[in-house]
């Protein structure tokens, strides 16, 4: 399949933690692509009421319990947000949305299987290509964002995090001239990002 035909959902989640098995969604963010063009306006981003809220991650997302408070629960947009993610789920260090997404939607009852794209392994296949092998560092959505050009906002806000996503795989596949959905997936196979769970 070429590139330019496929469907690509860039992804990101705010989340009370980072234990997959307790902690809860409180955010998600969803930026549509065709191909390599980004759907601005049909992007997507909903606070979700969590069942639990731990006052310490506050400082990562900012947001507050009273923000909470009207939220909708996972259980009432899961079939819309199952209906939005259609295609390839793209993000930075994407496993752990992915992990996220796939226990709560299996809490409500549906099933949640999606291809991945993660531009952190893209940028470490980049770098083989050209002979330098990316550090974990370098591989920080922060390092990539400076390092292609993009200016700064709202960082660690959900919407914001999958536009940055967005325009740097865009960015990536435009500058290597990856032109087929199987050459992409393929070279990601071969890849692991880091140890570390998650890169900020």
């Amino acid at each position: 399949m070429l590139l330019s035909e496929a469907n690509f959902v860039s992804v990101d989640l705010e989340t009370t933690g980072l234990d997959v098995r307790r902690d809860d969604i409180i955010a998600v963010a969803l930026v549509p692509m065709e191909g390599l063009k980004i759907r601005v306006r049909h992007a997507y981003y909903t606070l979700v009421k969590p069942r639990t809220y731990r006052l310490k991650t506050m400082k990562y997302h900012g947001i507050d319990r009273d923000a909470l408070q009207h939220a909708p629960a996972f259980k009432d947009i899961a079939h819309d947000l199952l209906a939005r993610c259609n295609g390839f789920l793209l993000g930075h260090c994407v496993q752990m949305d992915y992990q996220f997404l796939r226990r709560t939607f299996k809490e409500v009852g549906l099933s949640f299987q999606r291809h991945l794209v993660d531009i952190a392994e893209v940028e470490k296949w980049i770098g083989g290509k050209t002979s330098h092998r990316p550090s974990c560092d370098e591989l920080s959505l922060d390092a990539l964002i400076s390092r292609y050009g993009l200016k700064e906002h709202y960082r660690h806000h959900a919407l914001a995090d999958a536009f940055f996503a967005a325009q740097i795989f865009q960015i990536q596949m435009t500058r290597h001239g990856v032109l087929h959905v199987e050459q992409l997936l393929d070279q990601l196979r071969n890849q692991k990002v880091c140890d570390t769970p998650f890169l900020v």
